[in-house]
């Protein structure tokens, strides 16, 4: 730090000349998730990125040519993140069944994000190795190029909008989320049983923090299961 000496004391400012960290990918995509995790999508810009990483604001262009290009980025390694958290040596079913609930996961842990990349595509390289991870499974399981096609589009898009509906509801205010939770011990428990004796014989379940996300897969991964069979019956 400089100082300038003047009327009885010094006055620090700025070093001009003392040269600032270079900024990789990795360190602005780390800024961006902080700020968005903060502070919601709409507040990132190139400025608070800049600030964020005491850097000139127009260093991030270097390797993002776009905010859209920066958010796809961070979708992009939230996949990676995923699929780097599930082995390879697993069979058809355990694999689909990891990567599923591993990206599912990934998003959720930063909600804000998650709901805006549920249904965008990123187009970057762990996009492509996922793509190519899940249909090499689908192959090796025994499905033909075309139906795996068809089933890996149904597992992703399921999976992603699980995500970004999960996501939705975790960036519910508290009281909003507190609301709908006792409906199910308020509302539904107090129908009456002669109009409504399904939801009545079902009262003891409902109350239960329920995450039906499993269930969902599980019944998909049936089917994928139960198209093998015929194919190989």
């Amino acid at each position: 730090m400089d100082t300038v000496v003047g009327s009885g004391h010094n006055a620090a400012v700025p070093d001009a000349t003392r040269p600032r960290a270079e900024l990789s990918r990795d360190r602005i995509l780390d800024a961006a998730q902080v700020i968005i995790d903060r502070d919601g999508d709409a507040a990132l810009t190139f400025r608070r990125l800049g600030l964020e990483l005491d850097a000139d604001p127009t260093a991030a262009y270097r390797h993002f040519s776009s905010k859209d290009d920066l958010l796809l980025a961070l979708g992009d390694r939230l996949l990676g993140e995923a699929m780097d958290s599930v082995p390879g040596e697993l069979d058809w079913r355990d694999s689909l069944r990891e990567l599923a609930i591993a990206l599912r996961h990934s998003l959720v842990r930063h909600p804000r994000l998650a709901v805006l990349i549920s249904v965008r595509t990123t187009q970057g390289d762990q996009e492509a190795r996922g793509i190519e991870r899940l249909l090499a499974t689908l192959a090796d399981a025994g499905l033909p190029v075309p139906e795996a096609v068809a089933v890996w589009r149904a597992l992703a898009d399921t999976t992603l909008a699980w995500a970004g509906f999960s996501a939705a509801y975790i960036a519910l205010s508290d009281e909003v989320r507190r609301r709908d939770v006792a409906a199910w011990t308020t509302t539904y428990r107090q129908l009456p049983a002669d109009q409504y004796p399904h939801i009545a014989a079902a009262r003891p379940y409902l109350d239960e923090d329920y995450d039906a996300f499993p269930m969902a897969l599980e019944l998909l991964l049936d089917g994928i299961a139960a198209r093998l069979d015929r194919r190989t019956g």
